[in-house]
This record gives C-alpha cells, sequence and structure tokens, in this order.
C-alpha cells in the first residue's frame, strides 16, 4: 500500500570535514572504520599488488573546458538519509527531477519499502510493498500522456507503477511469479511506448515448455506473444532449457539491427533467453547440432564441444553458469551489429567443481562467437562470491561495465569483478588492459561498478563498493581508468551492496556519489551522498547499475 506524503524534514543533512581513516576491506586493519563513513585512504594511482600502475591513457570523452584535472578530490560526505530500519538489496538507486520542478528526487529501494527522498532529506514519498525489492528501480517515461517521469519496480511477485505526483498507474500493481528479481524498460514492439519486462526465479511450466520471462504495457497488460514459450509464441521445441534468474538477469536492446529492442535473459543453468518483442525466440546457428533456437545452445568453453552440445570429458571441460548474469548488449567488435556480453560463473561440465573463477562471453545473436571470443575470457581464480554465506548477505552478482577507457583500443573496454577479488578491464579483442586487488579476504564482495568521469579531464574513473558479512569491512572505491587506486573510503556496517548511483543531485555542475548501504540504523542512516569537487556531467557512460534508469544494459554505438 501508499503510505501518505510526509511533510517535515525526516532525514538530517549531515556534513563531513574529509576525516581520514587508515586502510578497509582489503588491508589486515579490521579496526580501522568509520562509524558514519567519512574516514577514507586517498592516493594518486597506487596499485595494492604492489606492482607499477600504466600511464593515464588519452581522454575517451569530452573534457572540461579547461582540460580538468589528472588528480580526482577526495569525495566529501554531504548528506546522510535515513527513514527507518529497512536494509538494501541490489537495487542501485536512482536520481531524476520526477515531477520536473527542477529539484532532483534520491529513489532509493530499501527491502519492501520504496524511498523517495530530497537531499535535505525530506521524505518526498515512501511506498510498502509485499517483500524485498531485488533489483534497481527504473524510472522512465512509461507514460507520455503524463507530466514528468514515472517509478516502477519488482517486488516478489508484483511489479508496481507510480507517476511522478506518486499516483499509481492505472493497471498497477500488476501480479504474475514470485520472485521477479530483474525489471528493466524499453520499446520491444515498436509502438512508440515503453514496455516493462521481468525475469523471474519461479519457473513456469505449461504446454511442454518453460517460462520466466513476463512484458508488460504501461496499462499494465500482457504484451501479445508473453510468457513467450508456454504461448507457443517462441517456437522453442524440445531444445530450449529454461531455468530460473536469480540476479539482474534481464538486458534489452536491439541485436539484430532491426531498429526494435529484443530481450536477453541469462539463467540458472548453462544456457540463455533470447527472445524478440513478439515472443519470437532467436534461431541458433545451423552449426550447433539439433538445436534450432538460441536457448538450445550449451554454453561450453571449448567452441567445437559447444556446438556439438556436450562434453567429452566432463571432468575436464567447463562452461558457464548464469545464475546471477547481468549482462549487456553492445556493438564490441564494431561490426555495426549488436554484440551480447555476459558475465558468468565457470563450472566443470559435471558440475562437481564450481569454482572456477568467472568467463567474459561476447556472441551473436545466433549463438556463433566473434574471431577474437571464439573462447571466453577467464579469471579463473578463486576467493569468494559464488555462493551467498547468509544473513541476508548474498553473493556477487556477476556483471561487466562497460566504458570505454582507453581510446588507444579499438571499441569499449569491459571492466568487471571476479571471484578472485581483483577488478579486471579488458578490451574489445579480449586483452586484459588492467586488474587491481580490491580484498584478499573471503567475504568482501562487491556488486558491480559505475563509471564517471570525476575531475573533468575527458577519463572516467571507476566507483565501486564493498561489502561483507561481517561489520567494518566495506568500502567505497575510487579507480582511474589505468587501474590505479584513487580514494577508498570505509563504509560502515556490512557496506553497500547495490551500485553507487553518480548524479548532479543538487544541481550545482558537480556529481554527487550516492551509496546505499546494507544496513540501516534506526532513524540514522540507510543512504550516504558524498559530492566530489571539481568534477562535471560531461562524461557519464555508466553511472548506475546497469547502465541507465531504463536499466537496460545496453549501450549506444561509438
Amino acid at each position: 500500500m501508499r503510505t501518505n506524503r510526509l511533510g517535515g524534514i525526516l532525514g538530517l543533512l549531515a556534513l563531513a570535514g574529509g576525516v581520514s581513516l587508515p586502510a578497509c576491506s582489503g588491508d589486515d586493519d579490521d579496526d580501522a572504520q568509520s562509524a558514519d563513513g567519512t574516514g577514507g585512504k586517498t592516493g594518486s594511482g597506487s596499485n595494492r599488488d604492489g606492482g607499477p600502475v600504466a600511464p593515464l591513457p588519452k581522454a575517451s570523452c569530452k573534457a572540461g573546458e579547461d582540460g580538468g584535472s589528472e588528480t580526482v578530490d577526495e569525495p566529501e560526505l554531504v548528506a546522510t538519509l535515513f527513514d527507518r530500519w529497512h536494509e538494501a538489496w541490489l537495487a542501485s538507486p536512482a536520481v531524476a527531477d520526477l515531477d520536473e520542478d527542477g529539484t532532483m528526487e534520491l529513489v532509493v529501494p530499501r527491502d519492501d519499502v520504496l524511498l523517495i527522498w530530497h537531499l535535505d532529506g525530506t521524505v518526498v514519498d515512501k511506498f510498502e510493498m509485499p517483500g524485498r525489492i531485488w533489483a534497481p528501480p527504473v524510472v522512465a517515461d512509461l507514460r507520455p500522456d503524463l507530466p514528468g517521469l514515472e517509478v516502477a519496480v519488482a517486488s516478489r511477485g508484483q511489479i508496481a507503477a507510480w507517476d511522478a505526483h506518486g499516483q499509481p498507474l492505472d493497471g498497477f500493481p500488476f501480479e504474475w511469479r514470485d520472485e521477479m528479481r530483474s525489471i528493466a524498460a524499453e520499446d520491444i514492439d515498436d509502438d512508440g511506448q515503453l514496455e516493462l519486462v521481468a525475469g523471474t526465479t519461479s519457473d513456469l511450466d505449461k504446454n511442454g515448455q518453460t517460462d520466466i520471462l513476463i512484458a508488460i504495457h504501461n496499462n499494465g497488460t500482457v504484451v501479445e506473444g508473453f510468457p513467450p514459450n508456454t504461448t507457443g509464441a517462441s517456437g522453442c521445441d524440445d531444445a530450449c532449457y529454461v531455468h530460473a534468474g536469480f540476479d539482474q538477469n534481464v538486458a534489452l536492446g536491439d541485436v539484430d539491427d532491426d531498429g526494435v529492442a529484443d530481450i536477453l535473459l541469462p539463467q540458472d543453468n548453462a544456457y540463455v533467453s533470447l527472445h524478440d518483442g513478439t515472443g519470437r525466440a532467436f534461431d541458433a546457428d545451423p552449426i550447433f547440432k539439433g538445436k534450432t533456437k538460441f536457448q538450445g545452445v550449451r554454453f561450453l568453453h571449448d567452441y567445437a564441444l559447444a556446438q556439438q552440445g556436450w562434453a567429452d570429458d566432463e571432468d575436464t571441460a567447463l562452461q558457464a553458469h548464469f545464475t546471477n548474469t547481468a549482462p549487456a548488449i553492445v556493438d564490441v567488435d564494431q561490426d555495426g551489429e549488436n554484440d551480447i556480453v555476459m558475465l558468468g560463473s565457470v563450472q566443470n561440465t559435471s558440475q562437481a567443481d564450481r569454482e572456477r573463477g568467472v568467463a567474459l562471453w561476447v556472441v551473436r545473436h545466433d549463438g556463433t562467437r566473434p574471431d577474437d571470443w571464439i573462447e571466453p575470457f577467464h579469471a579463473p581464480g578463486f576467493i569468494d562470491g559464488l555462493w551467498d554465506p547468509g544473513d541476508n548477505i548474498v553473493g556477487a552478482t556477476n556483471q561487466a561495465t562497460v566504458v570505454d577507457l582507453d581510446p588507444a583500443s579499438d571499441g569499449f573496454e569491459y571492466v568487471f569483478a571476479g571471484f578472485d577479488g581483483r577488478i579486471h578491464a579488458v578490451t574489445s579483442d579480449k586483452r586484459e588492459l588492467w586488474q587491481y586487488t580490491f580484498t584478499t579476504k573471503a567475504g568482501v564482495l562487491t556488486g558491480g561498478l559505475a563509471a564517471a568521469d570525476l575531475s573533468r579531464d575527458g577519463r572516467p574513473e571507476l566507483v565501486f563498493n564493498t561489502y561483507s558479512t561481517a561489520s567494518g569491512q566495506g568500502a567505497l572505491f575510487i579507480l582511474g581508468a589505468n587501474g590505479g587506486l584513487l580514494h577508498e573510503m570505509a563504509l560502515p556496517d556490512r557496506g553497500a551492496m547495490p551500485v553507487p548511483t553518480i548524479a548532479d543531485v543538487d544541481d550545482d555542475g558537480q556529481l554527487e556519489i550516492v551509496v546505499s548501504l546494507k544496513d540501516a540504523v534506526d532513524k540514522e542512516r540507510q543512504v550516504l551522498v558524498y559530492t566530489v569537487p571539481g568534477s562535471g556531467t560531461d562524461c557519464m557512460p555508466w553511472p548506475t547499475g546497469r547502465g541507465n534508469l531504463r536499466r537496460s544494459g545496453a549501450v549506444a554505438a561509438q
């Protein structure tokens, strides 16, 4: 139900003056933490591995008029937002002027509540939901006939949507299958309006097929052809292997160059769902023996075995597992047609050994692989991240941030956290550009990275949080485009699971970093907002979870 609009300031504006604390998640001093998140460790391109850091690359996007600075100023805590005790799952915050009044709103899911704040701590709206909100909120013009922007979230088996003034949209809430952990918006049927697409952990078995995907119009009605497999719209045969998606598994983008967004959904096995907006499943290339649809292509590392469809030796052959994969859609090989990018966990095909690290995949819409990606990029190390450790702390989301870090390298780079405690940056021709060790400890994880230029020099920086099973291990990190550590600032309690969001919250031309903490201290803290002096808004290639506020995971061509 909706809680009435609250008047007055329920959250206090907390100011902090650059307190410097010793190390955090990757260091041995576990007690050197700030109770309010104001402490930190700064550097100028250091590398915890002890090795040299490469020089900064040339600028890859628009710099400030004065050229900016190669130095990123230390973030300053400018606001602490709070309501009550509600914790966060993996929902990256949204920042937008919903009602077009010139003041930004901060839209932040906290467990089973969606909170909308102003930067001064005022709770503008509060929506109570039937259960936890796992995925980031969609903020978009879902209803062009209404003023402002709309907000949509998935909560357990329900999708809810509101207008800019907090009124439920006609046709909502929409009820489907518990639990929907993915939601994104895009025009999938070429009708000029956005549809909402969601994936669920709960299989729908009917008519000899399985579905985990739903698409609905902005009036809450189901798009014709969905759910695609059980309605017959997909054209699937008995080799469409569909089962559950447990994280932010949906991406929406045009994969076949017809000008209309398609639907990509990795899932809890070695297979991937791919449909167009009519529900039709994409065909597999004939090289995949006995498989007519993309859903039948088994993602074995060895390309010949993938075409065969099985491993000759299940103990040694490797395959993907896409349980927690949040994919991207981008033209990797710059052939004018988008490719599919997925970071998956690695296991042997018998699934007896699942701790084989992660692999970055690039494939086409028919399952074939570009020349540079005949086998995926494999980061085999393993410390932690595959398994949910419990107490509402979950395993790492497998997702790659797409950003042009080095213009000397053709195409984009793909930046992701492995299970090895490292951030990896990989080029479009599958070379590792650099890696950075953010922890050597089990139990310290990250949900993914945001990217924006924080010093107006045309070079994007990378921003991520860490979280932990233990208090006092989480931190906010800023890395340079060369992978060097610029700032590391302690976060309170168990850190932050959602990807941070970077935006100009106060409309002063400088960027803020919005961190939704895992834990809440009742009437004291839930969200921290840091400003970055000297930053600007000209270069923000991946400023929030899933890349944009539609949460589509799609990237425009360079």
